[in-house]
């Protein structure tokens, strides 16, 4: 019984001692730094002097060569690469700087470059959207923030998106409600309407655009999204159709009367330019004298690009929206923006709306004076005189 015992001790001693012999020869294969010895295998020899030649051109040959290069985070670091390409790509805040010197194509080109890497990245999403603000029509802005609220962002992100939604839409609304531009109004609503049918408010400011146009069938397609006994449905069909009589009324005055207030000592009398087979009148938008042409059939009144630029432009300029009109030579976006001070035949107007139009579109004008400013005043035409008479309507 000793004897085994004995035998099973030695036998447990034995392996110890083979199992540790093995394991010192192991260890003994490599040096302090983790690399295998020269010698140990022919093709351990060759990776050994492809690595020490590899490391001397990155970190420099010499004494402690290996070690430098271990210290070096940028050695065969799949970061440093990274590193090395945001060094070359624009920084946020060199974007946000190219946006406001206008620089916008190049703009739009480094975004998209940078949302292919990263497409939920909220800072590049939100400064694309404000480029699409100043570069597309101000429906098409708005769409593109809705779309961007159904991205899963942060809540502070959907918060910022929120109130540009609400307050661009509100300033382009109540400006052009104020100066009754009626056709714009429409053009503003009616995307916002097909995105949001159930938009109440959407709803309304677009059936009342129709209803001053007096477009009674697009009125009633909008209306009814609405219940037909809805009060502010119908306070606007009230409006509608008692306007439309009005001005069926006002024609038939005017095609059985001759002017009616012609000598009356309240007119005003503003001299008219003719040049072809347009009139010319002067007006001040801000401190700057301007030569308008009278176009009784433009809705808005339009400057041109150079009498925006002696404006001072966004100085002194409020941008409210690109939008898309007709001009002579076809359609173009042009930015809508609001005058502080118009000055015309000695009344004072604030806030007025104007398009600002290409040069091409105004060669030899600052601008047309339209119906926004003109339809505060009943006016009437004497052509053998090249006067315009002009009286202020009352409820203005």
């Amino acid at each position: 019984m000793n004897r085994i015992l004995i035998v099973v001790v030695i036998a447990l001693l034995s392996a110890s001692l083979v199992t540790n012999i093995y394991l010192w020869q192991r260890l003994s294969s490599y040096d302090e730094g983790g690399s295998v010895k020269s010698g140990y295998t022919s093709s351990s020899t060759g990776n050994e002097s492809n690595t020490n030649s590899v490391g001397d051109s990155v970190c420099g040959a010499g004494k402690g060569g290996s070690a430098n290069c271990n210290k070096n985070p940028t050695q065969y670091n799949p970061k440093s690469t990274e590193l090395m390409a945001d060094a070359q790509t624009p920084s946020l805040k060199a974007l946000t700087a190219m946006l406001e010197a206008g620089e916008y194509s190049q703009l739009a080109v480094e975004i998209n470059n940078q949302l292919k890497l990263s497409p939920l990245s909220e800072p590049l999403l939100l400064l694309e959207a404000e480029l699409v603000e100043r570069t597309k029509p101000l429906p098409t802005a708005l769409i593109n923030y809705y779309d961007l609220a159904e991205l899963p962002l942060s809540l502070s992100a959907l918060k910022k998106i929120q109130h540009k939604v609400e307050s661009l839409y509100n300033q382009a609304q109540a400006q052009l409600q104020k100066n009754q531009q009626w056709e714009l109004v429409a053009k503003l609503n009616e995307p916002l309407f097909q995105r949001q049918p159930d938009n109440k408010e959407f709803t309304l400011n677009l059936a009342t655009a129709y209803a001053h146009q007096e477009k009674m069938t697009l009125m009633e397609d909008v209306l009814a999204a609405l219940p037909f006994n809805d009060n502010d449905a119908q306070a606007i069909r009230d409006m509608a159709y008692a306007q439309q009589t009005a001005n069926t009324d006002a024609n038939d005055d005017e095609t059985n009367t001759t002017n009616t207030f012609s000598d009356s000592p309240d007119d005003i009398q503003v001299a008219l330019e003719r040049i072809g087979n347009q009139y010319r009148v002067e007006a001040i938008a801000l401190n700057q004298r301007a030569s308008m042409i009278l176009d009784t059939g433009a809705s808005t009144t339009a400057i041109s690009s150079r009498l925006f630029a002696r404006l001072g432009k966004m100085r002194n300029l409020t941008f409210i929206g690109i939008f898309n009109v007709q001009t002579a030579s076809g359609s173009v976006e042009a930015q809508l923006v609001k005058i502080p001070k118009f000055t015309f035949a000695g009344y004072t107007f604030n806030d007025v709306s104007a398009i600002v139009l290409p040069e091409e579109a105004l060669p030899d004008a600052d601008g047309l004076l339209g119906m926004n400013v003109l339809g505060e005043f009943d006016f009437s035409i004497l052509p053998q005189e090249d006067i315009l008479l002009l009286n202020l309507r009352e409820n203005k």
